[in-house]
């Protein structure tokens, strides 16, 4: 999304930022410039992104692309990320360049609990102890408000912050976040003679509201390619290179260099995505004159010659180096340059205007697993963040047992394992109970990992604070949210950006609404079985009609279709509900009640509230003696727990001795809980307090006991896809 600012606003705005810079035009002694360097020169820009507040190391199950890209082997479960190892990469490679920047592109913020309890402080200190040259503000940087953020970075950075394409509102009126004192558009670094410009742009379509005037965040959007082009021209009389570290996205990201000249290389984020290799883009090379046969961009200009047209500046169209370096704190990225200033080597178009031009490039990206070291000077930071979350929230604290884990993404770019389980926990609170639940595929962060499901776990599931609200809604209106829903998905790949529970919806993403300008339209809405119960044992033929999406399968029963002068009642977050990612639908609705129960806390009770894996119906496990016992009962699998027969050792093993009162449990969960007890032992600063830990804590004998009542995250808690949301079109 760009913002749509009128030429004047725009004018205003920059032309405030060119007179600081020429205050001294005038009166001011002048130093002499330096002396610019001549042939080519060599340049490093190590570039992180989306950190989400991924300070400390986690766990997390390799997908083919992260495994492709170094994490590890696909489907295993790998320990990565962490700061301390990110900076323990970024010192090492400072070490081997003569001329290096780390520049980071934002939402540091939000995705772990150390910002649920700290509000970013941890995040800005780590980086300034990591020792990053700028980074820009992103949208979750401003998760806990304006004024918080301000604050963070007026107590704890030390390196600057830039944001470009925001007007900020006075620092000086009574209520208003000082980020008009503290962010700047841009930062000249001198590298050994080597002039390096970096502009920040920060990150427009996430944030709620900002193009609502007066807004929140007492920020004004300032249109991307005009300030893009603006601060280009700028700065190209004064340095050597132009580097663009940008919160907008992919496509974004691209439409800026297209529709502007000068930029060199530009390190985007917001995706969450890699580009490997980077990808090179045409800068001045969306418009063409046939007439006159050149590439030009366009100008908002107020001297333009009549009202509403823009100037016309012609332009040979250079590649711009576009970078991406993931997300989550898995990655750190090297991007090498070599440039040169010298006519013979860059060809007849070259432009002396354009200062050091880009020769050629090398990118290397370095996955941050546990293997590499961690940085000593950030691990003391983070020290004190980590005893004081041990003080505030038990996080190692065990919800239950995850056998396979759960996925937040669909490979049919429907409904997901994990969003039918949030969705239904959302549903079948108590003292919620509506007729259907819908919640937002973007809010959902992390999959569940294979294992253990702790606290800490869900806090990375759900970083934000969101509660439940429940509104009714009719049957039209129903249909205007998932048709909604419907366009969303259509314009991001056809992949459902909701997740829902007491529903079932066909989604055509080819489609479009009479009068609508966007593809994307909800067919087939139902909500709430057929009274009496219809089965359809054969599919969606043995319902009324027949029609698609009907049957549900799982539970063999007939879907009733929305009347639309019915009433349903939604149970939503309230971020969707307050008219967040765009649900005006629901933000319009006047019967809304805020329950104040967290999404985070029901998923927690709901899985709580499940059997442990193994148990018959009734939630109880069979009782044993020995482990055939099990294996007789449930199958292979299974062992017989009582702590008078447990082995302890590095694999837990069943003894001889029968047991009194044994239970038939998960071996699988013995064993995983076992070793992530002992994990919490091996933390201790010393081997001999590490085999004192592990004596008392017994962590085989104690691991069968809770693995007798922890709950199994399996099909029986709605943990898999059945097509409740059904893409089409694609």
């Amino acid at each position: 999304m760009d913002a749509a600012t009128d030429a004047p606003r725009v004018s205003r705005a920059l032309a405030a930022g060119a007179l600081v810079l020429g205050l001294c035009a005038a009166g001011c002694e002048q130093e002499q410039p330096p002396t610019r360097l001549v042939g080519q020169a060599h340049l490093t820009l190590l570039h992180t992104s989306d950190i989400h507040s991924r300070l400390f190391p986690y766990n997390l199950q390799l997908g083919q692309v992260d495994a492709g890209l170094g994490l590890g082997e696909a489907t295993t479960i790998a320990n990565v990320g962490g700061a301390a190892r990110m900076s323990h990469i970024i010192g090492r490679e400072r070490a081997r360049s003569s001329r290096a920047l780390h520049l980071d592109g934002g939402d540091c913020f939000q995705g772990a609990p150390i910002f649920n309890f700290y509000a970013g402080e941890a995040e800005i200190r780590t980086l300034g102890a990591m020792g990053v040259d700028a980074m820009i503000v992103a949208n979750h940087e401003f998760d806990r408000g304006a004024l918080n953020l301000g604050i963070q970075l007026q107590h704890n950075a030390g390196f600057p912050i830039l944001a470009a394409n925001y007007q900020l509102e006075d620092p000086a009126q009574p209520g208003a976040s000082p980020l008009g004192a503290i962010l700047q558009p841009f930062t000249v670094f001198d590298l050994e003679g080597l002039r390096v410009g970096v502009i920040g742009m920060g990150n427009l379509s996430s944030l709620t509201s900002i193009f609502e005037a007066p807004n929140r965040l007492g920020i004004t959007p300032l249109n991307t390619t005009e300030v893009a082009q603006f601060y280009v021209d700028l700065l190209r009389p004064t340095v050597d290179v132009i580097v663009f570290v940008t919160h907008l996205g992919l496509d974004v990201d691209e439409r800026m260099i297209e529709t502007t000249t000068g930029i060199d290389v530009v390190l985007g984020g917001h995706n969450h995505i890699v580009l490997q290799p980077p990808k090179r883009v045409r800068d001045c090379s969306r418009y063409y004159d046939e007439e006159k046969q050149s590439h030009y961009i366009l100008l908002n200009d107020e001297r333009s010659p009549e009202a509403g047209e823009k100037l016309r500046r012609y332009c040979e169209p250079r590649d711009v180096v576009l970078a991406h370096s993931g997300a989550f704190a898995k990655f750190v990225g090297r991007l090498d340059l070599v440039l040169s200033r010298d006519p013979s080597e860059l060809g007849a178009e070259y432009d002396p205007l354009n200062g050091y031009e880009v020769v050629s490039n090398r990118y290397e990206l370095f996955p941050v697993t546990e293997d590499v070291p961690a940085d000593p000077i950030v691990a003391s930071v983070l020290e004190p963040y980590a005893q004081g979350l041990d003080a505030l929230a038990n996080l190692d604290l065990l919800v239950g047992y995850a056998l396979d884990g759960s996925r937040r993404v669909s490979t049919s770019g429907g409904d997901s394992p994990l969003g039918n389980l949030i969705a239904a926990a959302m549903w079948l609170r108590l003292g919620i109970q509506t007729d259907f639940a819908l919640t937002n595929t973007t809010g959902i962060r992390a999959d569940l990992v294979p294992g253990p499901v702790t606290v800490e776990q869900m806090y990375n599931i759900f970083p934000f604070d969101n509660s439940i609200s429940k509104m009714q809604l009719s049957g039209l209106e129903v249909q205007e949210l998932f048709d909604f829903v419907a366009r969303r998905s259509a314009g991001r790949g056809c992949v459902s950006q909701a997740q829902i529970a007491g529903a079932r919806v066909v989604i055509d993403c080819a489609a479009r609404a009479s009068g609508g300008a966007a593809p994307g339209v909800a067919t087939r809405v139902y909500i709430g079985a057929h009274e009496p119960r219809i089965a359809c044992p054969n599919g969606d033929a043995d319902c009324p009609g027949g029609a698609v999406g009907s049957c549900d399968v799982e539970a063999s029963r007939c879907w009733q279709p929305i009347d639309p002068i019915g009433t349903y009642e939604l149970a939503t977050s309230n971020y969707l509900a307050q008219g967040g990612s765009g649900f005006r639908v629901l933000q319009r609705n006047t019967t809304q009640f805020d329950t104040q129960v967290q999404q985070r806390d029901a998923l927690i009770d709901y899985i709580r509230a499940g059997s442990p894996c193994g148990a018959g119906d009734d939630g109880k496990l069979p009782s044993c003696r020995v482990d055939g016992d099990c294996a007789e009962a449930l199958g292979e699998g299974y062992v017989c727990a009582c702590p008078e027969s447990v082995v302890e050792g590095p694999v837990c093993r069943t003894g001889d001795a029968p047991c009194s009162a044994g239970a038939c449990v998960l071996a699988r969960c013995r064993d995983d809980v076992a070793a992530y007890q002992r994990d919490v032992c091996a933390a201790a600063p010393t081997a001999p307090l590490q085999r004192q830990c592990e004596g008392a804590l017994a962590p085989c004998s104690a691991a069968g006991e809770q693995c007798k009542y922890l709950a199994c995250v399996d099909r029986r808690l709605g943990n898999f896809s059945d097509g409740r949301l059904r893409m089409v079109g694609q």
